[in-house]
């Protein structure tokens, strides 16, 4: 590409299981050797972006994903404001980052989150990777609330479920954002407590993100929608999806950056 191309912030979004799409949209951005200057995300695509622009391989993450046997890390509890604690997951996100800090990152980073007491959405992009990313990821109702220097977060994914103006305010010229959540499909009838809070938030976080979206300048939407959010079981599928939903703007992305 062009030596004076501009600055491409990739903006990952949230989507639990879903999220597995951005490893694919990682892996078609690499072929097509489209250089990624700058990432955010949150909740799983905080984790996938973070891990990511801590240097590691992109095949390790790729193998990571499709083999972990997420239910290890799950550490059941009714005490904490969810029904998992967290604990593990926040050591697994520790040994992920390599304890790395922000500002020893190969790729300038951001992910947010929503501060349960005050409803604020807070962007982090400094100090201990791994807490913000565990910040991020806090689902409501499934994860406890994360406490980070007295303040406590939950997932971002309501309020900022694709963080596009950090993306701009880390110096991207060109954001290109990759949506796996939900979009206005015909959601099913929930069966259980947990699957309409999911519903609920599905709808609220649309509602925010459709008009924030407007922002960035392509939004890529893998075809994840009939992917359980709450299973790994298709991790494979929703890879094969972001990279092929990826490889067809490839032309587009090119097209934004030189121009």
């Amino acid at each position: 590409m062009s030596c004076n191309r501009k600055k491409l912030g990739l903006v990952l979004s949230a989507g639990a299981s879903r999220g597995f799409a951005h490893i694919g949209v990682l892996q078609s951005l690499l072929k097509h050797h489209i250089p990624i200057d700058i990432i955010t995300g949150t909740s799983m695509g905080a984790l996938i972006g973070g891990v990511f622009a801590t240097g590691m391989d992109i095949d390790y993450i790729t193998s990571f994903s499709k083999n972990v046997a997420v239910s290890k890390f799950l550490d059941f509890s009714l005490k904490d404001g969810g029904i998992v604690r967290g604990k593990k997951v926040e050591e697994l996100m520790k040994v992920l980052t390599g304890n790395k800090s922000f500002a020893q990152l190969k790729i300038p980073f951001a992910c947010a989150a929503i501060n349960v007491v005050n409803g604020q959405v807070e962007v982090f992009n400094k100090g201990a990777l791994y807490k913000a990313i565990r910040a991020s990821i806090s689902m409501p109702g499934i994860f406890a609330p994360y406490e980070i220097d007295g303040k406590y977060y939950i997932d971002g994914g309501t309020l900022a479920r694709m963080p596009i103006l950090a993306a701009k305010e880390l110096g991207a010229d060109v954001v290109v954002a990759v949506d796996v959540s939900w979009r206005g499909q015909q959601l099913p009838v929930p069966k259980n407590a947990i699957g309409a809070l999911n519903s609920a938030l599905s709808i609220a976080a649309w509602y925010v993100s459709s008009k924030q979206e407007k922002e960035a300048d392509l939004i890529i939407t893998p075809d994840v929608f009939r992917i359980n959010p709450f299973s790994a079981k298709e991790c494979e599928f929703c890879i094969e999806q972001g990279r092929n939903a990826t490889d067809r703007e490839i032309g587009q992305i090119r097209e934004l950056l030189e121009n």
